[in-house]
């Protein structure tokens, strides 16, 4: 089960995207959950808040030392923290939409919390291709 929290001041999100968020988060949630690794096999829920940049910058200073704004933060309780004016800039760069951009993070999450990790080339890109086929599969409506 996902639940979505929204704390964005600066974008209103309609009720139906976000009954779609939670509908296909949590379809990737289970997903995740049967493949049985990392902390994710464990989990019954995950908390997804939606942030603005300001929000973003000040918890990712506070949990991992840098001030700065990010896309997600993923924790190992099950919360995801997602940036929703960094999908905004990013889906603009991408030539996306940021509703995909969104959707995509918390993928992003739910992977690091299934055991993936981007920190060195060969495992990123493993992440990116599971990251990509789990958008096609599941919101591939929001691109």
């Amino acid at each position: 089960m996902v639940e979505i929290y929204l704390k964005s001041l600066s974008r209103s999100f309609s009720g139906a995207f976000l009954n779609r968020l939670e509908s296909g988060w949590s379809e990737v949630f289970g997903i995740l959950r049967k493949i049985g690794k990392g902390v994710i096999s464990d989990m019954e829920l995950i908390e997804v808040t939606l942030l603005d940049d300001d929000e973003m910058a000040r918890l990712h200073g506070e949990f991992l030392g840098d001030a700065t704004t990010t896309d997600v933060i993923t924790f190992d309780h099950g919360e995801l923290l997602i940036g929703v004016e960094t999908a905004e800039r990013q889906s603009l760069k991408f030539e996306t939409s940021a509703y995909g951009e969104i959707a995509l993070y918390g993928i992003h999450g739910m992977l690091h919390l299934a055991g993936f990790d981007d920190i060195d080339a060969k495992e990123a890109k493993l992440m990116a291709s599971r990251q990509n086929d789990l958008f096609r599969e599941v919101f591939a409506d929001l691109v």
